[in-house]
């Protein structure tokens, strides 16, 4: 029963990513002008990235370029982690952003952490967007600090706050 439990949650987790995709992809549609002719390069909207997972490309036009910069403030706030994966998750956070100094900020917090911390604050933070895609990431080294970004929409703040928080 418990494997069909997980294969269940693999699947809706699977679906949640997939349904993000297809918003993508309407926006896109969505904001294409209207032709009669055929479909230039501009119609394009998905190309696969290290062979697994679609993600917008970028046009030449500047509105679309900025609008994907700042994608997470529109996908869907949800998570696709399930059971203990998001205790583990939520603990391997709570270990590199021990003693991190915390800044508040619009939409988020700065995190300022050792930067020998970086590469597996960064890896980390790459898997969380495969889970969250509603989370926005930026990482700046300065000499022997590293400076941790992270913002979400108004509807991820009490999952931002969870995970990056320091316990009181």
């Amino acid at each position: 029963m418990a494997a069909r439990i997980a294969e269940a949650e693999q699947r809706t987790a699977e679906l949640v990513a997939f349904t993000t995709v297809l918003y993508r992809a309407l926006g896109h549609l969505d904001a294409l002008p209207d032709r009669s002719g055929h479909c230039d390069p501009q119609c394009a909207f998905l190309t696969p990235s290290n062979g697994t997972s679609p993600v917008p490309v970028t046009s030449a036009r500047p509105a679309e370029t900025e609008a994907n910069a700042e994608r997470w403030r529109t996908v869907p706030v949800a998570c696709s982690l399930t059971g203990e994966d998001i205790g583990e998750r939520a603990g391997q956070w709570q270990q590199l952003l021990r003693g991190a100094e915390h800044e508040e900020i619009d939409d988020g917090v700065r995190l300022t952490v050792p930067a020998d911390r970086a590469g597996q604050i960064a890896a980390l933070a790459a898997d969380e967007q495969q889970c969250c895609p509603f989370f926005d990431f930026r990482l700046h080294l300065d000499g022997p600090v590293l400076r941790l970004k992270v913002r979400a929409p108004a509807e991820g703040a009490f999952l931002l706050a969870e995970l990056f928080t320091p316990a009181a």
